[in-house]
C-alpha cells in the first residue's frame, strides 16, 4: 500500500468530480456541493492553483495511483492567522485500512514544512470516533469540547477541538503499542532483534548528542557529555519485564564497544528476552549488582534461571556516593505499562537517580510516568528519554513535562496496527 499526497491538478479533474459525488458526507462540512458538477470542479481546481503554499495546502489522497479522498489545511484569518484547520475525506471502501492516518501525517509535515504556522487544528464531531481516533494518532490533544455547536440536516452536534503544535510529536496509546509490538513478532521481526534494536537505538542516540554542550533548563540544569559514551562512568538501573532486558542489550553493546558499565538491578524478575541479554552481558564480562543488599536471612535478589550470580549492592562499588559516582545512569526500570504509585525499592531507586546528579537516560519511559496519561507522583527526572518505536501518549501530557528535558524516538520496525 503507497499513500501519496498530490497536488489537485486538473489531470485530477474527473477523479475530483466522481470522489466528491461518491463520498459519505455525514460528518463533512456543507460547503461541499452535491451534486459536485463540471462548474464545481473548475472552481475548487482554479482556487487551490491560486491559494496552494499561500495560505493553505490542498492535496488529493492518492493510493497506488488513484485518488481516493481529499486532504487540506487552511489558514485562519486575523489574528489567527498562524493556525490551520485540517480536513479531510475519503471514499468508504478505503476506511479502516490506516490511510487516514497515514495521509494526516504527510500533510502535517508538509504543512509544518512549507507554511509559517504554529499550530494545525481539527474540529471533529464527538459521535465520529474514526475520524478523532486519526488525529490522536498523529499526536493531536483533545483541547475542548464546543457544546451543540454545529448543526447538520437540522440537528445539533457537539464538537471535539483538537491542536498540534509544530513541536508536537507522533503518539499513541500504550495498548496500542503493545499489540503492535506483538503483532510485529508475531509476523515480522523476532523479539530479541526488536529488543537489540531497541537498546542499539538508545545507544546511537545518546552517542548523538556528543557536542552539544551545556544545557540549562531550571529544574534539570545538568551538563551534557560532549563525547559519548566513551570515558565514562555509567550505571544502567535494570527492572523486571522487557524494559530491564534493554538495559542488559545495552550493557552488551557497551562492552562490545569497548565501552564498561555497570548493570544495578532494581528488580530480580527477568522476562524471557531480558534473561538472554543478561546472559550475554554476563558472559562478556559486564559487571552487576543489586540496588540493594538482601536483608539478612531475607529472600535475596538472585535468580537463578538467569544464570547471574549476585549478592554485592551498589555500596560495595561505588560506596558512599552511590548513583552519585556515576557521569551517565540508565533508567530501565519501569515500563509503559506502569500504574499507580511507585513503592520499595524501584522509589528508593528512582529518588537515588533523581539525586545523582548524573546524566539521566530514560528508556521508552521515565519510571514512575503512566505511559497514556504522563501522571506520577514520583517519577525519574530525564536529561534524555528515548521512546522506542513510537512515541506514547504520556510522553506529552500530565506531569511529562516536569520530567523530560529532550526527548527523540528510535523506530525499531513496529508495524502500526489500526485502534
Amino acid at each position: 500500500m503507497n499513500v501519496e499526497l498530490l497536488n489537485w491538478s486538473r489531470d485530477l479533474r474527473t477523479e475530483l468530480m466522481d470522489l466528491c459525488n461518491s463520498v459519505d458526507r455525514s460528518y463533512l462540512s456543507d460547503r461541499l456541493p452535491s451534486p459536485y458538477t463540471e462548474a464545481d470542479a473548475d472552481w475548487w481546481l482554479n482556487m487551490v492553483s491560486e491559494h496552494d503554499g499561500v495560505d493553505g495546502l490542498f492535496r488529493a489522497i492518492v493510493l497506488d495511483g488513484k485518488a481516493v479522498g481529499s486532504i487540506s489545511v487552511e489558514c485562519r484569518p486575523d489574528v489567527y492567522h498562524r493556525d490551520c484547520e485540517i480536513g479531510y475525506m475519503l471514499l468508504t471502501e478505503y476506511w479502516s485500512q490506516g490511510i487516514m492516518t497515514e495521509a494526516v501525517r504527510l500533510m502535517c509535515d508538509e504543512a509544518f514544512e512549507k507554511l509559517d504556522i504554529a499550530r494545525i487544528t481539527g474540529i471533529v464531531y464527538t459521535e465520529n470516533e474514526a475520524s478523532w481516533k486519526v488525529l490522536e494518532k498523529n499526536g493531536f490533544v483533545r483541547e475542548g469540547l464546543q457544546r451543540r455547536s454545529a448543526c447538520k440536516k437540522g440537528k445539533m452536534h457537539d464538537i471535539f477541538l483538537y491542536g498540534k503544535l509544530r513541536d508536537d510529536r507522533t503518539a499513541i496509546s500504550v495498548d496500542l503499542m503493545r499489540r503492535s509490538d506483538a503483532y510485529t513478532i508475531e509476523h515480522y521481526v523476532p523479539s530479541k532483534e526488536l529488543m537489540y534494536r531497541a537498546a542499539y537505538g538508545v545507544y546511537l542516540a545518546y552517542d548523538s548528542r556528543r557536542g552539544e554542550g551545556a544545557v540549562s533548563n531550571g529544574m534539570h540544569e545538568r551538563n551534557l557529555m560532549p563525547d559519548g559514551w566513551q570515558g565514562k562512568r555509567i550505571a544502567i538501573l535494570t527492572g523486571g519485564g522487557n524494559n530491564g532486558g534493554d538495559g542488559y542489550a545495552l550493557a552488551w553493546i557497551l562492552k562490545e564497544a569497548g565501552v564498561d558499565s555497570v548493570v544495578v538491578r532494581v528488580s530480580d524478575k527477568l522476562s524471557e528476552d531480558g534473561r538472554y541479554y543478561c546472559g550475554k552481558a554476563e558472559a562478556c564480562g559486564v559487571t552487576m549488582c543489586d540496588f540493594a543488599k538482601p536483608e539478612a536471612g531475607g529472600a535475596d535478589m538472585r535468580d537463578s534461571a538467569s544464570a547471574v550470580t549476585l549478592g554485592a549492592s551498589i555500596s560495595d562499588f561505588a560506596g558512599n556516593a552511590g548513583l552519585s559516582g556515576y557521569d551517565v545512569i540508565v533508567d530501565c526500570i519501569l515500563g509503559t505499562g506502569f500504574r499507580g504509585e511507585v513503592r520499595g525499592n524501584a522509589a528508593e531507586a528512582i529518588k537515588a537517580i533523581n539525586e545523582s546528579g548524573a546524566y539521566v537516560i530514560s528508556v521508552d519511559i521515565n519510571s514512575g510516568m503512566n505511559g497514556d496519561t504522563g501522571e506520577a507522583v514520583l517519577a525519574v527526572r530525564s536529561d534524555l528519554t528515548v521512546s522506542i518505536g513510537y512515541y506514547k501518549q504520556g510522553l506529552f501530557r500530565g506531569d511529562a513535562d516536569k520530567y523530560i528535558k529532550d526527548m527523540t524516538n528510535v523506530d525499531i520496525g513496529i508495524i502500526l496496527l489500526n485502534e
